[in-house]
């Protein structure tokens, strides 16, 4: 029994136009992918090249170049790179403070200095504890950034600076906050030896100016 010819017709045409948009939305959906791969990996070479960084020059921290890699030898850099280089810029001042000038030589002398310093944090820098920053890699940071120093004061050829007394302590380190908030700090005041170990923390003080500096206020209370 022949079929109507009419239906014939209009199933070879139904065919047909499946057919036709299957193959545009291959050919669209193809062209699709191609502009966003092309889009994704412009964005992601332009950020990489705002991050990474050439060599050093002078005493600065090289910065992370684009696709290093990991390893013993270069440990501490990329990991100074991960954590510390979008506020510390190839180890300049930014967000935070440099770590190449002669008071932060001063001041941070030791890989412990550097490890309170980060675990604490200060006013104007927030403390990474060990879920941020495990002690295996904050080690080599510190490590990494007291070598930098050492590059940065001999290209200086400056000798080091003195470390501070009390009386150098509250001038050098505290009252450039309590200039500006408070008045100026009488270190015969008690409450100031109360409050020495928030104030210390505050102003990033390691253990060596905490313990000067509380030698220093509980004689001037003691006349």
């Amino acid at each position: 029994m022949n079929e109507p010819r009419g239906d014939t017709t209009s199933i070879a045409r139904a065919y047909q136009r499946g057919l036709t948009l299957l193959v545009l939305s291959v050919v669209l959906g193809l062209a699709l992918s191609g502009w966003l791969q092309g889009w994704v990996g412009s964005a992601h070479f332009s950020v990489a090249s705002g991050v990474g960084g050439g060599a050093a020059t002078g005493g600065e921290v090289p910065r992370s170049r684009q696709g290093l890699v990991l390893t013993a030898e270069n440990r501490g850099q990329v990991l100074f790179g991960r954590s510390c280089d979008s506020c510390h810029p190839g180890g300049r001042e930014g967000r935070g403070v440099s770590l190449l000038t002669p008071e932060f030589r001063r001041d941070f002398k030791t890989e412990a200095d550097i490890v309170q310093l980060v675990r604490d944090g200060t006013c104007n820098m927030p403390a990474y504890n060990r879920f941020l920053l495990a002690d295996e890699d904050l080690v080599p940071i510190a490590q990494f950034v007291l070598n930098r120093a050492k590059v940065a004061a001999t290209a200086a050829s400056a000798p080091p600076l003195p470390a501070l007394d009390g009386p150098g302590i509250l001038q050098h380190r505290c009252a450039s906050c309590h200039a500006r908030i408070d008045k100026p700090i009488d270190a015969r005041d008690v409450q100031v030896l109360y409050a020495l170990d928030t104030m210390a923390k505050c102003a990033g003080l390691t253990t060596e100016q905490k313990t000067v500096l509380r030698t220093f206020l509980q004689a001037q209370q003691a006349r």
